[in-house]
């Protein structure tokens, strides 16, 4: 196999003085003492200088804060599409994860960081305490993606390693009779500078201080924008009987000297809000136990590092810091106390991280080694594949496990086993117990144990033609992609690949649909007819947008058209890719007619709850999952209103209606009428949301009942929908929605016209308003 190899992309924007630009160069020294030439730098001041597809065919790891992106949040997202398009596989490591403390800028700033963690291959953090926060904002702006991105976000703690063993010595001592307290970093607002000190003015009066000289001090400078700080902390501190400045940028030569117990007393890290401290890591490197305010991470980081912080309640940091004064020692870190982990091992838990494999095939597997070995062995041999590939095979349930190569004896039983496959990075095999056909579950099952960010899945008795996984690769890295192979069918048996004498027909009715939309270029809401499993590759951010198979279909046949159906709703582009060719072991379904009817309707049957298309339910059926939800903002409406308004939903098709928990009458029941707010998995399923905002019956919708392109006639050019919201209608297209968090398009005009909607009087009386609208 011949793939296509470059050295591991490492961006660090941001100047030299920034912290986020200081960890990413000190780590990328370390990456490189080890890995030479196969890791590569690109720096920038800030991302938004980079040109489009700067990271295009590339694996590659970026260190990420909102203000090195570009110039605010919203010009963030779009710097930050324009420059992973085609990238081969990304991780992001993230610094300064949106917090409350943010403010009026926090859903925003959590917006672009949702973007950031959803668009990578792997998510790298520094603390458990930047995980939550990580989790807090996914939940919010894509609770659909969170917790598949959660379970690909690593913990890799700052690095902290002592100072010592680099020759960092103590120097002279100090003025005689001065005593420091002294916080390290940039000044600006919420650092907690202003409670250093007032408590160091409390501190001041400690009995055991009497003769002494209290200053606070800062080792650093302003933050850009916040200059006008140091007069007011210097005010602040004159008030109080004692004295504040800062030293201005520090240079690293001069540190040690800064950070010593002669120069620097009292260590203390106030800032309440932070999610990794650099500055804490600097004072723990040069041997000091620095005064730190609890917080979630401040405790955590207590746990890791048993004894090297001391953890301090704000009503009594001013008690702390006396009692550090009085005795200095308390602040300097005893032998043995751990510290981590080291620059290299932050490195080389990065390195491990960022150079997973591109490309995941994922093989569902029963009883068939035969055709196994020969799939395993043609994509040993595939070609043009960027980056590494991986085979996950997964088993369900066989009476014995397949056989990847791992020799007799070798248990694979166990999940995540993987075995040396040679030109293929790795082949693992994963299993499920045997539980009926739960192909769905396999799938699932091998995804999850994957690491690519293109997710290739090859049936088991479909071999794969030398250059099938790079075709559907390319592919898939344009955009956001759920593409399509051609299958093939031959009796495979003979020679490979089979000969054309061999041949058996393919499937006229896929071949027609793909030649009449372009291969899926011209998709609308029906195309997820010609989406087939067998030969689907998607990249990663659509697969987690979807969700994955549904495990709940069981049974031959359908669970790929349920997930398509997903896939274009979440936003996600459809293509063909003819020449992406695998052969099937034997005729399609169509060449056993006698198995057709009862296989195809049986699938029909079981689709049917869960994909409204009319082409898979038909028309005039009921079930919970609806085509259209419609969520009705009844507070303050008459009963009348309410019944009137859902009625005329309700005429309009496959329609569901949420309202309020006590909005309808209790004589009214109706099971497509519901209580409360619709779920993510009803969202996910249904191609439009109906929101009516005032009591109006609406006569209009832009589709017909039981359309079969609703998205199409919601879609521009052709939408009838504006911009202005007076009708209090308004319709969101769950493609549009999809296509916005995917490929960052803005939204279409959203409004029914006024003239679409009738007003619905609060006495309004039921027979009256039914006879004049039979």
């Amino acid at each position: 196999m011949t793939r296509l190899r470059h050295p591991l992309l490492h961006v660090v924007p941001g100047p030299a003085q920034h912290g986020v630009t200081r960890h990413g160069l000190g780590l990328h020294h370390h990456l490189a003492a080890v890995h030479g030439q196969d890791v590569e730098l690109l720096r920038c001041r800030r991302l938004d200088e980079l040109e489009d597809g700067a990271l295009a065919g590339r694996v590659a790891v970026v260190q990420v804060t909102d203000r090195l992106v570009a110039g605010d949040a919203e010009a963030a997202v779009t710097t930050w599409r324009r420059l992973i398009g085609g990238v081969a596989r990304l991780t992001a490591v993230l610094h300064d994860l949106p917090q409350r403390s943010d403010g009026r800028s926090r859903p925003a700033r959590s917006r672009l960081y949702a973007t950031l963690a959803a668009s990578a291959d792997e998510v790298v953090v520094a603390s458990r305490h930047e995980w939550l926060l990580l989790a807090a904002v996914l939940r919010w702006a894509c609770p659909l993606q969170a917790e598949a991105v959660l379970s690909r976000t690593r913990v890799v703690p700052l690095p902290i390693e002592r100072a010592a063993a680099q020759g960092w010595e103590d120097p002279d001592p100090g003025e005689p009779g001065v005593l420091t307290v002294v916080t390290l970093g940039f000044v600006y607002p919420g650092k907690g500078l202003e409670e250093v000190v007032d408590a160091a003015a409390l501190a001041a009066r400690d009995p055991r201080l009497a003769g002494r000289r209290i200053e606070v001090r800062n080792l650093g400078r302003a933050s850009e924008g916040h200059e006008d700080l140091l007069g007011q902390l210097q005010a602040r501190a004159a008030a109080a009987g004692v004295t504040w400045s800062t030293s201005g940028w520090v240079d690293d030569a001069d540190l040690p000297r800064l950070v010593a117990t002669s120069a620097a007393t009292v260590p203390v890290a106030a800032h309440r809000h932070v999610s990794a401290s650099g500055s804490v890591a600097t004072w723990l490197a040069a041997g000091r136990r620095p005064l730190v305010l609890t917080s979630r991470y401040a405790e955590e980081l207590a746990r890791r590092l048993p004894g090297a912080v001391r953890l301090v309640r704000p009503p009594d940091l001013a008690r702390a810091v006396a009692d550090a004064l009085a005795d200095p020692v308390t602040t300097v870190l005893r032998d043995g106390t751990p510290l981590g982990p080291s620059w290299a091992q932050a490195a080389s838990a990065l390195h491990e991280v960022a150079t997973r494999p591109a490309v995941s095939v994922v093989v569902p597997y029963y009883r068939d080694q035969r055709l196994l070995d020969l799939i395993l062995a043609r994509l040993q041999a595939q070609t043009g594949v960027v980056g590494d590939l991986e085979v996950v095979v997964a088993d369900d349930g066989s009476p014995e496990p397949p056989d990847v190569g791992a020799g007799p004896g070798v248990d694979l039983d166990a999940l995540d086993r993987g075995v040396d496959a040679g030109a293929v990075r790795s082949i693992r095999v994963v299993r499920q117990h045997r539980d009926g056909f739960r192909a769905s579950a396999a799938r699932n099952l091998g995804a999850r144990h994957s690491h690519g960010r293109v997710l290739c899945f090859l049936d088991g008795d479909t071999v794969p033609e030398d250059t099938y996984v790079a075709a559907l690769q390319r592919t898939c890295l344009q955009a956001p992609t759920l593409a399509l192979g051609r299958r093939r069918h031959a009796h495979l048996t003979g020679a490979w690949p089979p000969p054309p004498e061999d041949e058996l027909p393919e499937p006229a009715w896929l071949d027609q649909g793909y030649r009449a939309s372009d291969h899926l270029r011209a998709a609308d809401d029906g195309s997820f007819r010609f989406v087939i499993s067998a030969v689907m590759a998607l990249t990663r951010p659509v697969w987690d947008a979807a969700g994955g198979f549904e495990e709940g279909l069981t049974g031959y046949g359908g669970e790929d058209w349920e997930l398509a159906w997903r896939c274009w709703l979440a936003g996600a582009d459809l293509c063909h890719v003819p020449e992406a060719v695998a052969w099937h072991d034997g005729p399609d379904l169509a060449g056993r007619a006698e198995q057709v009817a009862v296989v195809k309707n049986a699938e029909t049957l079981r689709l049917s709850p869960l994909l409204p298309h009319p082409l898979v339910r038909g028309r005039g059926w009921t079930h919970p999952q609806p085509d259209v939800v419609a969520v009705v903002r009844t507070k303050g409406w008459t009963p009348g209103q309410v019944v009137v308004v859902v009625e005329a939903l309700l005429r309009l098709g496959d329609v569901g209606v949420w309202a309020g928990p006590s909005a309808l009458p209790p004589e009214v029941a109706d099971p497509r009428v519901h209580p409360g707010s619709p779920d993510t998995a009803v969202l996910a399923r249904a191609r439009a949301t109906v929101e009516v905002t005032r009591p109006v019956a609406v006569t209009r919708v832009p589709w017909t009942a039981y359309p079969l392109d609703l998205t199409g006639a919601v879609s521009l050019p052709r939408s009838p929908l504006v911009d202005q919201g007076t009708s209090g209608v308004r319709v969101t297209a769950r493609r549009h929605k999809g296509r916005h968090h995917l490929h960052g398009e803005p939204m279409p005009p959203a409004w029914l016209p006024q003239d679409w909607v009738e007003p619905v009087q609060p006495e309004v009386v039921l027979e009256r308003w039914r006879q004049g609208r039979p």
